[in-house]
């Protein structure tokens, strides 16, 4: 009986052990599961693949929360139209500044990185970056401005992405609802002005179509014209950026008329911008640069840029609480954060020779990556127009084939400031002469924080 007894648990045992192993036998995936605030992989492998060999790819991106998200969706499209394994990595802005070079140095980067296009020179000229096929080029459906961004030594070496205007943004309850923006530095000042004034709030100015009746008699001399609008009490800080954002720093000087661009009058005496530049080109090889930031000095105290470190109740709360007036920001920053009481100003609708930058994204390929092959096909992927249009769609994110603008999706036109149309090429000239201006920026930081004089601060600019 003791026999039979061993006898029966040992069949048992067995019969246990072959269902365990029945169990595991199946695949078993090769990958893990990262973090999702800072990593994300496949969720699942591509349901055509499965029996393939997966090749693995890594892209570094920076994006906002809500950009990753839609990132993170064509990502696994494309793992599973290709059986290619992707790791996406999002990254804060020190890992983008500073983490992205070290490793790229070291060879120890992702294969694909997602940069601002103005470091993308820096990057290959240290060797850093495979550059694109022809094929690619710097994608020649790009803007003719922004591949010359991308472009050293005979090659491009980035793959244009996105396109990201810095837009004006304003607190609408400080100003009469329906009035224009000033458009010339002497109409800023005059807005300036009238914050000493006593002008009667939006409530007190009766009942017009555009917010109000005709201000009182002795109020009229605080606006001065049409184009200025009335104001009912300026905050303290009337316009905020990023401190350490120059492109928000150069859009706020053009757009208050502190930078302009000149150019030749066309034939019949007139600075007329387009008529000049795709017409006769007189203007477009003669164009330059004038500035008079130094008579921002009087005003200084309330300009004020937001610290590196600052919050979110010390930005956008301030702003949308009235104790800032204006702010400069990417387009990208300010579509996921304006909300009533706060507009945003279209800078297709800004007229030269008020203006506003663009700055812009483009992917790169590490000059180390064992998978060069891949990370052009993920790359030719997330390029594709029905991609950047998917990209519009969801989160107004502007695309750079030129297409979008000649054939224009939606309201996309108004997005895009008139210099940096992809099909206006004359127009490229305004832009590359406005190089110098992103060096300069540092000096007029330095001037803005006292470091610097006024006669220092001329002594800086750019010589023709």
């Amino acid at each position: 009986m003791p026999n039979l007894k061993k006898t029966l648990v040992a069949v048992l045992m067995i019969v246990i052990s072959l269902l365990l192993l029945s169990q595991f036998s199946g695949s078993v995936p090769t990958f893990t599961e990262s973090e999702p605030s800072q990593n994300e992989v496949a969720k699942h492998p591509p349901q055509s693949k499965k029996n393939e060999t997966w090749k693995q790819l890594k892209v570094a991106v920076h994006l906002s929360p809500m950009s990753f998200i839609q990132m993170r969706k064509l990502n696994q499209t494309f793992i599973d139209e290709t059986g290619i394994f992707v790791e996406l990595v999002n990254a804060n802005d020190e890992q983008a500044s500073e983490q992205w070079p070290r490793e790229l140095q070291m060879q120890d980067s992702a294969d694909i990185i997602l940069t601002d296009s103005n470091s993308v020179k820096w990057y290959a000229q240290k060797g850093w970056l495979l550059p694109m096929e022809p094929s690619s080029n710097g994608s020649e459906a790009s803007p003719a401005w922004l591949n010359d961004r991308i472009k050293w030594n005979g090659y491009a070496w980035a793959e244009p992405a996105q396109l990201d205007p810095y837009v004006l943004v304003w607190n609408k309850d400080k100003l009469k609802f329906g009035t224009p923006l000033p458009s010339k530095w002497e109409d800023w000042k005059q807005l300036f002005a009238s914050k000493e004034t006593s002008l009667p709030s939006v409530g007190q100015q009766g009942s017009g179509a555009l917010g109000g009746g005709e201000p009182k008699k002795e109020d009229q001399t605080a606006v001065p014209s049409d184009e200025t609008p009335p104001t009912e009490q300026l905050p303290a800080t009337w316009f905020a950026w990023h401190e350490q954002d120059d492109y928000a720093l150069l859009s706020m000087l053009w757009r208050l008329g502190l930078l302009m661009p000149e150019s030749n009058p066309s034939p019949d005496g007139q600075k007329d911008w387009v008529t000049t530049r795709t017409v006769n080109g007189a203007g477009a090889t003669a164009v330059t640069w004038s500035q008079h930031v130094s008579e921002l000095e009087p005003y200084l105290t309330h300009f004020k840029a937001w610290k590196k470190e600052a919050s979110g109740s010390e930005t956008w709360d301030l702003l949308k609480s009235g104790e800032i007036g204006f702010a400069i920001v990417p387009y990208s920053e300010a579509v996921l954060e304006v909300s009533d009481p706060l507009v945003i100003e279209p800078p297709g609708e800004v007229k030269l020779p008020a203006g506003l930058w663009v700055a812009s994204r483009s992917y790169v390929i590490a000059a180390h990556s064992p998978n060069e092959a891949e990370a052009r096909r993920w790359i030719d992927y997330m390029t594709r127009l029905s991609v950047q249009h998917d990209w519009y769609d969801t989160l107004s994110v502007l695309p750079v084939h030129e297409q979008a603008y000649m054939e224009p999706w939606k309201d996309i036109l108004q997005w895009l400031p008139q210099p940096f149309l992809p099909y206006d090429v004359n127009e490229i000239n305004l832009i590359q002469k406005a190089g110098p201006l992103e060096s300069w920026m540092a000096s007029v930081r330095r001037w803005m924080d006292a470091d610097l004089t006024k006669a220092q601060l001329n002594q800086a600019w750019p010589k023709k």
